[in-house]
């Protein structure tokens, strides 16, 4: 399943997408909060919050950075042992580095 960020920000959504075992890839908002071990952050601002360089791709005459993150497993929807994992995708504008999308 995939879907803007209309859906992608609704958690309730991403939520029953889960549960009925569907994978799914959802834009989010720049804003978006995720929750970690040492308390919230913007998925715009990842730091060094375990993020990963994918590789430099050009679309059009745009040339993009692409990164990824492993997010944490949120123990009150996973339980102890989670069926799976959820990861936040970046690509950042070389040409505007301000020009984040998740």
């Amino acid at each position: 399943m995939t879907a803007d960020e209309a859906y992608g920000q609704e958690w309730k959504f991403r939520r029953l997408l889960e549960e009925l075992g569907v994978g799914y890839v959802v834009a989010m908002p720049k804003s978006q909060q995720v929750k970690s071990l040492a308390g919230f952050w913007r998925i715009d601002r990842p730091g060094a919050r375990g993020w990963q360089f994918l590789r430099r791709r050009r679309q059009g005459s745009a040339v993009y950075d692409g990164a990824s993150a492993r997010l944490p497993a949120i123990s009150f929807f996973d339980g102890d042992t989670p069926a799976h994992h959820r990861w936040v995708l970046a690509r950042r504008s070389l040409h505007n580095p301000h020009e984040i999308a998740c």
